[in-house]
């Protein structure tokens, strides 16, 4: 007799939904910086947000997030997570979500030089802002959990978040749970995935998202063009 694995995968699903005409706004944007640096421990969230505040204490003060420098397998970018070390590529960019009205600020980063301890940071130049994205998917790498939480008290939670924003989700998945290191301890976080969004629930949820650190990267929601780019993630 053979037997069958059956994997269960927490989630919470509902039909779809039409699409209405959407006018995206300018509000809230990512300032994006092509950067050189050599490598960089895997968990450098917390010296990334310390060394930008010395340039930058204001993004404490408005609605501001800050991506990790990250690296995707299969690309040609290496990893070596038994290390905790990657290093990263000419592709590689700083992305930091800031209202529109303070680019002329984030401005001056270009040309610095972002210590990291025993890392480096080079802040090349400043590219082409980003808008928020429309589309109906949408993938944060970190959101804010409990650590002995379940997936299933884990989507609940985010649902109650995402309603509190206006946002009725249809489609949620939760995802891999990893850890950041700071000085005050352990931040818990898992990926979600959330799918099958109204355009202005889409814009809303990145510009506004959940959850607390946003300068260490959580609760920021990245547009993606389907299921499979998510998993790829």
């Amino acid at each position: 007799m053979c037997s069958i694995l059956i994997t269960y995968i927490p989630m919470f699903w509902q039909e779809d939904i039409k699409q209405e005409h959407f006018t995206l706004p300018e509000a809230i944007q990512d300032a994006v910086f092509s950067i050189r640096t050599k490598v960089l421990p895997i968990d450098h969230a917390y010296p990334l947000s310390q060394a930008l505040l010395k340039h930058l204490p204001w993004l404490a003060k408005v609605n501001a997030g800050v991506f990790d420098i990250s690296v995707a397998d299969g690309n040609g970018w290496e990893q070596d997570h038994e290390s905790g070390f990657y290093y990263p590529s000419k592709r590689s960019k700083l992305n930091i979500r800031i209202p529109k009205e303070r680019f002329g600020d984030i401005a001056t980063l270009a040309g610095k030089i972002l210590d990291l301890g025993e890392y480096q940071i080079e802040v090349v130049k400043a590219l082409e802002p980003k808008l928020m994205s429309d589309m109906q998917i949408v993938f944060a790498k970190h959101i804010t959990c409990d650590e002995n939480a379940s997936e299933e008290e884990f989507l609940q939670t985010s649902f109650t978040q995402l309603q509190a924003l206006g946002i009725v989700p249809k489609k949620m998945m939760a995802g891999l749970k990893r850890k950041i290191s700071t000085p005050n301890g352990i931040i818990h976080t898992c990926s979600l995935m959330v799918a099958d969004l109204r355009k202005t629930e889409s814009v809303t949820l990145q510009e506004q998202g959940i959850g607390a650190h946003r300068l260490l990267g959580c609760g920021l929601f990245l547009p993606q063009k389907g299921i499979d780019s998510v998993n790829a993630v």
